[in-house]
């Protein structure tokens, strides 16, 4: 079967072992829809095909766990395979039951509900890291207007903070009040990355893998866990080489005769997993004397870029070891390895605070009140 799914409605295609149509039809999108579904078909166990995406990505977890075998296509690879200028729900759904007929449908990894629920954690956590530099270079650009510059490491370090302090008097009103409010904005999103983080130790404290990653010098909880996450099952890894690829960080190859051309890392798989490793590298580094001796021997003939992105993939393919192994880093350092975990401990039992979701709206439905009754009678 191949089910071409959109928010409101997906398009089936049922297809025999031969590959004559049976059946072509369109149904909602929808809890009744997917109950009639599975009353119908559960019993005949079909092979379902359907596109990555986000509506596309909820439909395969609903399938799967009403005991359907479903495969997820990759839609960029997809789009390679069928270069077509007819483009319809029907003939989508088509090519989708054909690829799978055929063998050929090129898979994307569905996570487990764990890995999931664990992912959107630490993307969240990123994207509050993101908002953060932004904020940084918005301030540097005010002050940069003035010709103050700050040296310090951290502009919201104390250094930084006194010597914006410092500098206050320079600074006009308007970009004193644009500034006042960036700086008020550093402070939620600071409260905002340790709520997530004790989040993420509250899912994490009870979780071996996400342990034995830390057991490496530099990895927190956090590390650990965008690692694992991203990962998910290291048993769907035949071998290290394997997981290198899925990250991105093996080289592009160009190979013809004689000749074989190695280039860059493709980059291919998610971004998350190359952001973290490649962050972690650098102080990985600081401890580890096998990691460091590798590095300086790797600066020397490709340089420091290239030396760091290797040392990235030496990284991943040890934790693959340590995962398929259950081992911890041979290089790990206890007293520093306990810390870490009694941090997470601590971090897990931590008070949840702020308001639920059903506060939020309530606020938010509140606040539209007030908006338009000022409006109303202003």
């Amino acid at each position: 079967m191949g089910l071409d799914v959109h928010k409101r409605t997906v398009y089936i295609t049922e297809m025999k072992d031969d590959g004559n149509i049976m059946k072509q039809y369109e149904i909602e999108n929808n809890e009744d829809a997917w109950n009639s579904f599975r009353s119908i078909y559960l019993d005949l166990k079909p092979e379902i095909a359907l596109e990555m995406s986000t509506t596309g990505k909820y439909v395969s977890i609903l399938l799967r766990d009403m005991g359907f075998t479903v495969h997820v296509a990759d839609p960029v690879k997809l789009a390679l395979i069928y270069n077509t200028t007819k483009k319809n729900d029907r003939e989508d759904s088509y090519k989708l039951a054909k690829l799978l007929r055929l063998g050929d449908l090129p898979e994307v990894h569905v996570p487990s509900r764990e890995a999931d629920e664990l992912r959107s954690l630490v993307r969240y956590r990123r994207s509050l890291g993101e908002e953060m530099t932004m904020i940084k270079n918005r301030i540097h650009a005010i002050l940069a207007g003035y010709g103050i510059s700050i040296k310090a490491t951290d502009i919201f370090g104390k250094k930084g903070l006194k010597k914006i302090k410092q500098s206050s008097h320079k600074i006009r009103s308007a970009d004193r009040f644009v500034m006042t409010r960036l700086l008020n904005s550093v402070v939620d999103l600071k409260r905002s990355e340790s709520e997530v983080e004790d989040e993420i130790a509250r899912s994490c404290e009870q979780r071996k893998d996400v342990k034995i990653v830390m057991s490496i010098p530099g990895f927190k909880v956090y590390s650990a866990a965008a690692i694992i996450s991203e990962i998910d099952n290291i048993d769907r890894f035949p071998s290290k080489e394997k997981l290198a690829s899925y990250a991105g960080l093996v080289p592009r190859q160009d190979q013809s005769g004689n000749k074989d051309i190695r280039g860059h890392v493709t980059k291919r798989g998610p971004s998350m997993l190359r952001f973290i490793l490649l962050n972690e590298a650098h102080t990985v580094l600081n401890y580890s004397n096998k990691m460091k001796k590798k590095y300086l021997s790797l600066v020397r003939r490709v340089g420091k870029n290239r030396a760091i992105v290797a040392i990235a993939r030496v990284l991943l393919e040890t934790i693959y070891t340590m995962l398929t192994e259950e081992k911890e880093f041979v290089d790990k350092i206890d007293n520093l390895t306990e810390k870490k975990m009694n941090s997470m401990s601590k971090m897990a039992k931590h008070e949840v605070k702020g308001r639920d979701l059903d506060e939020v709206i309530k606020l938010i439905r509140e606040e539209r009140i007030q908006k338009v009754t000022k409006e109303n009678f202003s």
